[in-house]
């Protein structure tokens, strides 16, 4: 059964998201009327999903899977328009995190078309069109083979382009399907400026508040530092400035590269992981900050061949690199360490466990903030606040996740977990 319904009862459910924009749509797509309820019906569920969250990645993820669900497409993908590069980055995909980062260019690329002619585009056979960027069956196993692309446009602004790939049964795609993913884009453009100028706003908060006590201490140096005196009280100030300086700058690069991986420009090289060498790698260049506490550092795994997985071993040796360095800060002298790495059904987890104080839950909920330091901690550690939120990000960047286990008087455990995958599909 079809739909039949009034342009103006369409537009009410729509108007709080982009009404100039959707009434000229409806205007040039009679396609509308023929829409079945059910679409109508996901649509408006969608809506309200939109709107309801300011996080970008869960925004970014939620556009992505409505994509594929309301188009019968078997993956999706968004792109977002780097003003500094002039190109489309991948920033949320369906079909393989390697493509996340991947930059594609305006002149050669369908993503491209569709951005500079802010126009909607089926292709049927992707292979057969010059347009199509070879660059991304680089990074992807997934052969590409119909397309649907509408660009993402919001206050007469195209900011990036929505794509679904692959008809599901190998059939064909409509104008009806363009139809659907124009009006998700049109929502979707718009929910994902709010949600950027909610960022960019929260952030340069947080930034400019944990930017002060450095500066403080700074200036209140450089103050004592024009006056006469004793060359120990020099010596103590000077040792001051560079602890501050140092701290600035951490925090500086810290923050800029927080900001990379919250917009997708991290590019991460794909390859084949070793898993137990990445972590004596990490155990081998922690080795002299454990032994400062007669902290023994231990290497374990449930099984002598793991299954395979892959990922930028250097941003996973960030990764661990951070968290077996808390573990260390945490724990007493004479403690230990212990990196266990094991499967569990399709996902690894590589466990970073310690038998330091713990965390109570209340902070345990705050540990991955921007800033986010657990009072009391300042006896232990003076990092910046942002070492545990880039953890995470990295590791999303890989389709994977970060846990976290402690109790008071116990220690803590982190899971940093990532897929496997099959080795006779690849």
């Amino acid at each position: 059964m079809k739909c039949h319904i009034s342009q103006e009862l369409f537009v009410i459910y729509l108007t709080g998201i982009s009404e100039n924009r959707l009434i000229v749509m409806i205007q040039k797509e009679p396609a509308f009327e023929t829409i079945p309820p059910a679409h109508f019906k996901r649509l408006l569920e969608i809506s309200t999903l939109l709107s309801s969250t300011l996080d970008l990645k869960q925004l970014l993820d939620l556009v992505i899977s409505a994509a594929a669900e309301l188009t019968d497409m078997e993956h999706a993908s968004l792109l977002l328009y780097d003003t500094n590069t002039g190109s489309l980055n991948f920033v949320a995909t369906s079909n393989e995190p390697g493509l996340v980062g991947l930059s594609v260019p305006l002149n050669s690329s369908l993503a491209g078309w569709t951005f500079r002619n802010e126009e909607p585009l089926i292709v049927q056979e992707v292979t057969h069109d010059r347009r199509h960027y070879m660059g991304i069956d680089e990074h992807t196993d997934i052969p590409t083979n119909s397309l649907l692309a509408v660009p993402l446009q919001t206050k007469g602004t195209t900011i990036g382009v929505l794509e679904a790939i692959n008809k599901r049964n190998g059939g064909a795609c409509t104008e009806q399907d363009i139809t659907l993913l124009s009006a998700l884009a049109s929502q979707a453009a718009v929910a994902i400026e709010n949600a950027r100028l909610f960022q960019q706003t929260d952030v340069i908060s947080e930034v400019m508040h944990e930017l002060k006590t450095p500066l403080l201490a700074l200036r209140s140096a450089i103050e004592l530092l024009e006056r006469p005196l004793p060359d120990e009280q020099r010596a103590r100030i000077l040792t001051t400035l560079k602890s501050e300086g140092n701290r600035l700058t951490k925090m500086v690069q810290g923050f800029l590269e927080l900001s990379r991986l919250d917009a997708g420009k991290v590019r991460l090289a794909w390859e084949p992981l070793d898993l137990l060498q990445i972590a004596q790698d990490v155990a081998y260049i922690q080795r002299a900050q454990a032994a400062e506490k007669d902290i023994s550092i231990k290497i374990a795994s449930s099984t002598p061949s793991l299954p395979p997985t892959s990922g930028d071993a250097d941003r996973l040796i960030q990764v661990l690199l951070n968290l077996v360095s808390n573990a260390i800060k945490y724990t007493q002298e004479g403690g230990q360490v212990k990196i266990y790495v094991h499967p569990e059904e399709n996902e690894i987890y590589i466990s970073v466990i310690d038998n330091g104080p713990g965390i109570s839950p209340e902070n345990l909920n705050r540990l991955f903030d921007r800033f986010y330091r657990v009072p009391g901690s300042e006896g232990f550690t003076e990092g910046t606040g942002l070492g545990l939120s880039i953890a995470r990000k990295i590791v999303e960047a890989h389709a994977g996740r970060i846990e976290v286990q402690s109790e008071l008087g116990k220690g803590t455990t982190f899971h940093c977990i990532l897929k496997t995958y099959n080795s006779d599909s690849q």
